[in-house]
């Protein structure tokens, strides 16, 4: 599960990178989206660093309509961590990431989730819009993926887009993320790295929702 966690750190951060480096409706460089607030803390038994923020925004009429419909609906959470002292340049291997899968159950009046994370996989049920809201976009004790430096200053950069993938795309992900253990570590240079990325570079634009953002500057705990 560690080694899935990193793999999909990587690309997220990547991908993120690509979105906010061509996406016609946000600057170029990730320190100049709208920034938004965020607790970012470290836990104190396992030393690993959280995040937590909203970004409920990324739900206007039409994707509530959508959510509503009984169609399966994804929101898609990826991002990475920056050097705020640095002129704002990725940190390698970080990231975060959630992605929420929506379908409303139209006979029992419920919405069915799967929620993916870091840390694991999990299913829940939401009685209300509200609740969905909620579990898929809000994140909450967020694992915060790769090696920071103590005392150093950064910031988060995130992507969240509804229905970001097709099937297909979602499948070769998948095997993507399931490399077995003594392949090897993954790089930017991996092909496989390439393909990955390249999968979400492509759908730039055709997601039927994108928003991108950036928190506040925070300072790693020694």
């Amino acid at each position: 599960m560690r080694r899935r966690g990193v793999a999909v750190a990587i690309g997220c951060a990547a991908w993120a990178v690509g979105l906010i480096a061509h996406a016609q409706d946000v600057p170029a460089s990730p320190s100049k989206l709208p920034e938004r607030r965020a607790i970012v803390a470290r836990e104190a038994s396992t030393r690993v660093l959280h995040a937590t923020f909203s970004y409920r925004d990324v739900v206007d009429a039409d994707v509530q309509r959508k959510l509503q419909s009984g169609l399966t609906t994804v929101i898609v959470l990826a991002g990475g961590v920056f050097d705020a002292d640095g002129g704002g340049s990725p940190v390698p291997g970080t990231g975060v990431w959630q992605s929420c899968r929506v379908t409303f159950d139209v006979w029992n009046e419920v919405y069915r989730l799967q929620i993916a994370r870091p840390e694991g996989d999990r299913k829940a049920v939401a009685v209300n819009l509200e609740g969905v809201l909620r579990r898929c976009t809000e994140v909450r004790a967020l694992p915060v993926q790769g090696v920071l430096t103590p005392s150093a200053r950064y910031f988060l950069a995130a992507t969240v887009e509804v229905n970001p993938v097709s099937q297909e795309m979602l499948e070769q992900i998948r095997r993507w993320v399931s490399r077995p253990p003594g392949s090897g570590a993954v790089s930017p240079g991996d092909s496989l790295f390439g393909s990955f990325v390249g999968l979400f570079v492509a759908r730039i634009g055709k997601a039927d929702r994108t928003i991108s953002f950036r928190t506040q500057t925070f300072v790693m705990p020694p």
